[in-house]
């Protein structure tokens, strides 16, 4: 039909255009729920559940082989955890700082359904995964610590579980297979290998979708709603081209499974009449690969030179990198390096600067050796006795290299900060060979942008309508985010998928 909504950009790729219709000649069969959720993940596989529990009849249609779950932290304002230890987090000073690093572009009524709903679901969660001590929760330790980039010691994650126990990454993926579990318990029904191709829309309303199953397409009608759950747009090039174009510039992209995120929801909701948030969605851009840390003492560009404030949380240190026209830079460390981090850590911190530990626990020199010696193996960390040579070794002009040392060493002894408004307490020298280049770059998690939606979850149009019977969560959904990826609680992410995963459950049962 090479034919658009007229509500999308014309400078769109081929992505945005409308669908040939399924024949009806090839519809090998038909299932009917109240239910429909697109999408196995943490979002798709919260809500099947919870809606199960409140008595709804559920289906979920998945295109790979089994449910997904990727990253560790869950992170929310609240929850009886963090109360037992210790944590209290002020949800309006939250709620402030969140909209402040979105630019004031998120939908601030989808981010308070998120803060005040996240204690009410994460509990509902606890319950879960405590129960016959299935798994034992900690709370990530590794935030950063300034008022600058505030953060706060939300993030759960679980340990000791039976996916862990596979040598599955400790976190997401226990609490999704056990909610998949229980949702099977209560009559949930997922099909696996099950592609959603093109949503069913009578009279304004969505009624279901079709999808390509093994032996053909399958028809769903869902009586109450459906839910796109699909994930992002990372694994689409063109996609992301059109619609976040950060996407494509990173150094790696390491999402998993690998061709899961295609933006198959995105472009289901838009030819439903949806609309997606701004001119272009939100990237969560870490600095983890190829090096897993970075600290915050010296870093330099291709060109040698310095060419940031180092003292800034995870997404100020990408955004800066791909403003040079690269895709990574140079972390540089010397001799003193652990004495030298402990002494930044009271300061600022956070992932990939502090470690991934338990808020109780203290920092461990061991498994930053640990970290740098992987590195090292894969030639992303360099050692050298000489400034000169280490220059070599990274490839930069060894005269700039040599000179922005300088320059930085003489600030931290003068004390002052004129150059970049570093604070005084992290002016910290490079001054003891041998010397270390960490090179680490803006790695791509995901996109987390999508449908724009109102506060029930609901896909609206452009006219802010609902669209009857559609709604999206997780990374399908939009809201949430408005420019970058808000390391405001680490796992936010999750934390919220999973939190309006539970609520649009809620909202498919009845609740107001």
């Amino acid at each position: 039909m090479n034919q658009r909504p007229s509500w999308a950009d014309p400078k769109w790729g081929s992505w945005a255009d409308f669908p040939d219709p399924i024949p009806e000649e090839k519809i090998r069969s038909t299932v009917e729920t109240e239910v429909l959720v697109v999408g196995a993940g943490i979002a798709g596989v919260t809500a099947a559940l919870r809606a199960a529990q409140k008595g709804a009849r559920v289906a979920v249609v998945e295109k790979t082989h089994k449910w997904n779950a990727r990253g560790g932290n869950l992170g929310v304002p609240g929850s009886k955890f963090l109360t037992s230890q210790g944590i209290t987090i002020d949800k309006e000073a939250f709620g402030r700082e969140w909209v402040k690093r979105c630019g004031s572009r998120c939908d601030e009524r989808v981010l308070w359904l998120y803060i005040n709903h996240a204690e009410e679901a994460m509990n509902w969660l606890l319950d879960i995964m405590t129960r016959d001590n299935l798994t034992r929760p900690i709370v990530q330790g590794a935030v950063y610590h300034g008022e600058t980039y505030r953060e706060w010691p939300g993030s759960h994650r679980f340990f000791d579980g039976p996916m862990a126990k596979k040598g599955m990454r400790p976190g997401a993926a226990d609490c999704v297979a056990e909610m998949y579990r229980l949702s099977l318990e209560l009559g949930v029904t997922y099909y696996f290998n099950t592609p959603a191709e093109q949503l069913i829309k009578e009279n304004g309303r969505v009624t279901g979708l079709i999808a390509k199953g093994e032996e053909g397409y399958v028809r769903f009608l869902a009586s109450r709603g459906v839910v796109l759950a699909t994930g992002d747009i990372g694994g689409n090039r063109e996609m992301c081209a059109d619609l976040a174009p950060d996407a494509n510039r990173a150094i790696k992209n390491v999402y998993t499974p690998v061709g899961a995120n295609t933006g198959d929801g995105h472009r289901m909701g838009l030819w439903a009449g949806g609309f997606f948030d701004g001119d272009h969605l939100p990237t969560m851009i870490h600095p983890q690969f190829p090096c897993v840390r970075s600290y915050c003492f010296l870093f330099v560009n291709h060109r040698g030179e310095r060419f940031m404030n180092e003292d800034t949380w995870v997404q100020g240190k990408c955004q800066q990198i791909l403003y040079q026209g690269r895709d990574y830079a140079w972390s540089i460390i010397d001799g003193d390096w652990e004495k030298k981090v402990p002494r930044t850590l009271p300061y600022g911190g956070g992932i990939f600067w502090d470690q991934d530990r338990d808020i109780h626990d203290e920092w461990n020199v061991e498994n930053d050796r640990e970290a740098l010696a992987r590195g090292e193996r894969a030639g992303v960390v360099l050692h050298a006795d000489t400034l000169e040579e280490l220059a070599e070794k990274m490839g930069v002009p060894a005269d700039a290299f040599v000179k922005t040392v300088k320059r930085y060493n003489e600030l931290c002894e003068q004390g002052k900060v004129e150059d970049l408004g570093k604070r005084r307490e992290l002016m910290i020298p490079i001054d003891k060979p041998p010397f270390t280049a960490l090179k680490y770059g803006a790695t791509l998690l995901v996109v987390v942008g999508g449908l724009r939606v109102n506060d029930h979850l609901q896909v609206i149009t452009p006219e802010l309508e609902p669209i009857p019977g559609l709604y999206a969560v997780g990374n399908a959904g939009g809201g949430r985010y408005g420019v970058d990826y808000p390391l405001v609680v680490p796992g936010n992410s999750h934390g919220s998928a999973m939190t309006l995963g539970y609520m649009v459950g809620e909202f498919l049962t009845g609740r107001e």
